[in-house]
């Protein structure tokens, strides 16, 4: 008779406790205290770069940096690269704007080399560095600037091949 009371009274403990879990599980439901997966973390957005721009080595590392943003892939990379190792002749000179503003006119010039034997537009190109750290391709030298980061975004688009 002791196992039959002790098989009982075990049952009992396990329903009991079946329905404890059942209510506390319910619980967390409604009060939204499940354990959940953690939210996906969301990059920061990043500040706006304002760049104050006060040596021609700066203004020359700016045009750089914006050069390398355009290249995305491995083509545009090595495109550039290419053009950096040819490009061994960069300046920088301030110019004051109307409005009592400075920018930039950040010039690769290869002309004094003789024979030219990379890509013509490669020879000169130059690219305005606005106050803000801003550039902008020139169009001086037959819009040469333009034409190196219309090959780095063809290339970077896998339109290159």
């Amino acid at each position: 008779m002791r196992t039959g009371i002790r098989g009982y009274r075990l049952f009992i403990a396990f329903v009991f406790l079946a329905l404890v879990a059942l209510v506390a599980v319910a619980g967390c439901q409604d009060f939204n205290q499940f354990p959940q997966q953690p939210a996906p973390v969301e990059p920061k957005p990043q500040p706006e770069r304002s760049v104050s721009i006060s040596t021609a080595d700066r203004a020359i590392l700016v045009v750089y940096r914006h050069l390398l943003d355009r290249a995305k892939s491995p083509e545009a990379k090595v495109y550039l690269a290419d053009f950096y190792t040819v490009a061994d002749n960069w300046s920088a000179e301030s110019r004051l704007l109307r409005d009592g503003t400075a920018t930039w006119r950040v010039l690769a010039d290869q002309a004094g080399q003789e024979p030219w034997q990379w890509r013509k537009h490669w020879r000169q190109a130059s690219w305005l560095v606005l106050p803000g750290g801003d550039v902008i391709p020139s169009t001086e030298f037959e819009a040469n600037a333009i034409r190196i980061e219309a090959d780095l975004q063809e290339l970077s688009n896998g339109a290159g091949e």
